[in-house]
């Protein structure tokens, strides 16, 4: 039964679904991005989670618990969240400047990740996210570009991954 506390959440899952199936993988992809970074734009300067020098994780997996009741309800993760990561994860991988994108475990990971970069943008810093941790299944992804240009190896990142589920290296931009 869905409550009427969490049919919004619920109802921006079945969202990105019917995204995916109208409009693309790629839109769906762009509007998920668009969706945190106007979040971000809303909310100011800043970022969540804890810190170790110029390191950022979160120890709890951002919109976890909503995710993982949806996909039980659903019977399975939906097909429409494994393209959206690997799209993501493959744009990752192959673009020029893959330090700017998420290594992804949820599709959740999609809107987290354009909301914190951009709120750290306010903030003055630059956020590389350097590895991940699926909530559901432990595996973990590295962003392998992030983790060359932060100077850091996968075993850095997994000291963090321990206790967390997202791991960015900060970099304190310029002033101009």
């Amino acid at each position: 039964m869905i409550r009427i506390e969490n049919m919004i959440s619920r109802a921006f899952l079945i969202g990105i679904i019917k995204m995916v199936d109208k409009n693309g993988v790629q839109n769906a992809l762009e509007w998920l991005r668009e969706i945190g970074e106007e979040l971000a734009e809303i909310e100011g300067p800043g970022f969540e989670g804890a810190r170790e020098d110029d390191i950022n994780y979160l120890p709890v997996c951002p919109f976890s618990n909503t995710l993982l009741d949806f996909i039980a309800i659903y019977g399975e993760r939906p097909s429409q969240f494994v393209e959206l990561v690997n799209l993501s994860n493959k744009q990752m991988r192959e673009a020029e400047d893959g330090w700017e994108y998420p290594a992804l475990t949820t599709v959740t990971g999609i809107l987290h990740h354009s909301y914190i970069k951009r709120r750290g943008k306010l903030a003055g810093v630059e956020l590389l996210n350097v590895g991940s941790r699926c909530p559901r299944t432990n595996n973990i992804v590295y962003n392998e570009k992030a983790l060359e240009k932060a100077n850091m190896t996968k075993e850095d990142v997994d000291k963090y991954l321990e206790k967390a589920y997202y791991v960015c290296k900060i970099n304190y931009l310029k002033k101009e």
